[in-house]
């Protein structure tokens, strides 16, 4: 009887495009991993703007309030009374709503940088999940189909060396 390269050529295809299968899952894993790094990167820099425009306006009130005092100085007024306190509150109050505007704006990039990168991660394990199992099955899908296409092995169960009778006419 001849040595079946058939079907260990199959064997090794079958192992060949499962572990070609599950590479390219981890390969699609890790280019979701890489993703969700950028974009985790791309958040913190427009976190940072954010705050950035937060310092700014804090910059203008202060700059604004020094105004309205040197001016109430200057004209020989006290700048803690009067229309300069108001005035004074007046700038306050609009540099306090910029500035929260602003750390709101911050808060929601940061969490849209939360979700997208959870959601770039979850995105790579199913990949890799689903890889593996695609790799598991088209292992046994190749194989039976191998199985199939080099014929089935007899199903003539008949032991020929058992035959004490000599009904086989062996040899």
């Amino acid at each position: 009887m001849a040595f079946p390269w058939a079907t260990v050529l199959l064997a090794v295809a079958a192992v060949g495009k499962a572990a070609a299968t599950y590479n390219a899952a981890r390969a699609q894993q890790a280019a979701y991993e890489a993703r969700a790094d950028r974009v985790r990167l791309a958040s913190k820099s427009k976190e940072i703007e954010a705050k950035e425009e937060g310092v700014k306006v804090l910059k203008e009130t202060n700059s604004a309030l020094s105004t309205f005092v040197a001016k109430a100085y200057a004209n020989g007024h006290v700048p803690d009374e009067g229309s300069n306190l108001v005035a004074q509150y007046t700038s306050i109050k609009s540099g306090v709503e910029d500035f929260n505007l602003a750390a709101l704006n911050q808060e929601i990039i940061q969490n849209l940088g939360i979700i997208e990168i959870k959601n770039l991660k979850a995105a790579g394990k199913a990949a890799k999940r689903t890889g593996t199992l695609a790799a598991i099955t088209g292992f046994g899908v190749d194989l039976a189909r191998g199985y199939k296409a080099a014929g089935r092995p007899s199903q003539d169960t008949t032991d020929i060396t058992g035959d004490i009778e000599g009904t086989n006419n062996i040899g």
